[in-house]
């Protein structure tokens, strides 16, 4: 019963969630902002909001989810469903400042070990790499709310794919996701 009720929230709240207008921003997105439709290009770049210390083996990136309203604003950096690619060195120390710029919703970040087949709701998700994980990710009240920012700090430990997700019930499902590689070979950058 109590599931039944929970699973009636969930769907009743991605109906309402869907269709607000366009935050009023005042600029344009950054030119390294692109709609998940864009073909993807095969060479790596180091875009505005990513930053690479390879002498203090560091990467920072600036993610912001509902950057452009694509995906109902359920995005980062404008880039979902699996389009683009970040890619951070193995062994490197990444520093994520986390920004939500929808205007109605709130959204989590982390760095998960599946690249696919998303669940609709996440029960006590843990992110590939200690740290890698924004606070309540999974909660619709006390996640990232609109217009609040967190940072996280990890170690990129083990090469490998994985996806940078938002965990709020059905966001990655309905393609909240971007791919996130840990390259064995040192590189580091976007492919997008």
């Amino acid at each position: 019963m109590r599931t039944s009720a929970l699973m009636t929230a969930v769907l009743f709240g991605l109906a309402a969630c869907g269709g607000s207008e366009p935050a009023q921003t005042g600029g344009e997105a950054p030119a390294e902002s692109a709609p998940a439709e864009a073909p993807a290009s095969s060479a790596l770049t180091v875009p505005s909001w990513m930053t690479v210390d390879e002498a203090g083996m560091t990467v920072t990136l600036e993610i912001a989810a509902g950057q452009t309203a694509d995906n109902n604003y359920w995005n980062f950096n404008g880039y979902y469903g699996g389009a683009g690619e970040i890619v951070v060195p193995a062994g490197y120390t990444v520093t994520i400042n986390f920004q939500n710029n929808d205007p109605g919703m709130a959204h989590s970040l982390g760095v998960d070990s599946r690249t696919s087949g998303f669940p609709s709701m996440f029960t006590d998700p843990v992110p590939a790499f200690e740290g890698a994980i924004t606070s309540n990710p999974t909660s619709l009240t006390e996640a990232t709310m609109p217009g609040e920012s967190e940072t996280i700090t990890f170690v990129a430990s083990e090469a490998g794919s994985y996806s940078l997700i938002c965990y709020i019930p059905a966001h990655a499902l309905t393609g909240m996701y971007v791919p996130f590689t840990v390259s064995a070979d040192g590189e580091a950058g976007f492919r997008g």
